[in-house]
């Protein structure tokens, strides 16, 4: 019996190669190998999946800032014989950098440019940036300006690019840019198809939940609108401009990025489809599994994947919402929710490694005895 084990993060509690290594020490007490994958969609953990199934890569600490500009360090990863680098936009822009008063109106990207721009004059020729977990509603501007983009007020003054400055953009100034930007294809892995602006756009949707005052939702949107409208001459639509809080327009409209799934983008370079194939069952999961997961959440695209080679699929999570029938039509053969006694939530996940831990020992029982 063999198994493919590729779990995404329990968020704040148990990390995916965590999560796959427990399952996996269960699994061999009981006889069953594993392959094991680190999975991510571009949010938390994107880095350290790659690290874990790309070999030659490294992980690199720079200097940079955080949401608000105070001095951090943060990692990303290198593969040096490729000139790849995989940064996710979480290490220093993040929403885990978000209080009350470190709002959307003050805060920015630039910590994230500092990253790629570090990742550039390393050598780095492609830019895969994961746009998972983001503080910040800036349309990019900061990330641009870390890039060497001058974004000036109509008085002259240079803007230092905070949401609340997306408003007094009079001229965007590209003569001092990187110059190696010109040689370095970007990627964006997201699955957020939000346009920039209106009623899907990154405030509306997507502010409240960085901590933008809700009477300040609309302001922002038309702010956001300005901005477009100063960088390209119009207001448009585009499918995903408006991921990571905008950062999807900066990197589209001024970087030329294509946009990829950040789980795609992963299943792709880890094989996953073959080893789905080679595998007599597969795990998956995460933290909770809902509506929301089927809109491409990792653990359902591979439950899918599994039904098409006709393999079973156990998720193991610590919530499940939605009935058994309606992931069985996804298939998923069982969603396992490790939770086995009443505890609240900072308890579950305490706890999350012990209860991962008894669940996974649990169906390798039924498994190794089917």
């Amino acid at each position: 019996m063999h198994a493919l084990i590729a779990i995404d993060s329990f968020k704040n509690s148990i990390t995916s190669i965590q999560a796959n290594q427990l399952v996996a020490k269960r699994f061999a007490a009981h006889g069953i190998t594993t392959t094991q994958v680190a999975i991510a969609d571009g949010g938390e953990g994107t880095v350290a999946a790659w690290l874990a199934n790309h070999a030659g890569g490294q992980a690199i600490t720079a200097s940079t800032v955080d949401l608000a500009q105070r001095p951090l360090t943060a990692m990303y990863g290198y593969f040096a014989a490729e000139k790849i680098a995989v940064i996710e936009v979480a290490a220093a822009s993040g929403i885990q950098f978000v209080t009350p008063t470190l709002t959307p109106l003050v805060t920015n990207t630039y910590g994230t440019g500092m990253l790629i721009k570090d990742a550039i004059e390393r050598g780095a020729r492609k830019i895969i940036l994961g746009l998972g977990g983001s503080g910040t509603v800036d349309g990019g501007a900061g990330i641009l300006r870390a890039l060497g983009y001058r974004f000036m007020a109509a008085d002259g003054q240079e803007l230092d690019m905070t949401g609340a400055d997306l408003s007094r953009i009079t001229r965007i100034d590209d003569q001092d840019i990187l110059p190696q930007l010109a040689g370095v294809t970007f990627i964006s892995a997201a699955d957020v198809t939000n346009p920039l602006t209106g009623p899907n756009g990154a405030a509306k949707i997507f502010g409240p939940q960085k901590g933008l005052p809700a009477d300040h939702v609309q302001t922002h949107d038309r702010a956001l609108a300005h901005y477009m409208t100063v960088a390209s001459g119009t207001v448009s639509a585009h499918e995903g401009d408006g991921a990571a809080g905008g950062i999807g327009f900066a990197l589209r409209y001024f970087l030329h990025a294509q946009v990829q799934s950040g789980f795609q983008l992963l299943a792709a370079m880890s094989q996953l489809k073959t080893k789905v194939a080679q595998a007599d069952l597969v795990i998956s999961g995460e933290g909770q599994v809902d509506d929301q997961s089927f809109m491409g959440k990792v653990p359902i695209q591979l439950s899918q994947l599994a039904q098409t080679a006709g393999k079973p699929c156990y998720l193991l999570v610590g919530r499940q919402k939605g009935t058994n029938e309606t992931f069985a039509k996804q298939g998923v053969t069982a969603v396992l929710p490790i939770v086995d006694q009443v505890m609240t939530l900072d308890q579950a996940m305490a706890q999350g490694p012990a209860n991962l831990e008894r669940m996974a020992d649990r169906l390798a029982r039924i498994i190794s005895c089917s």
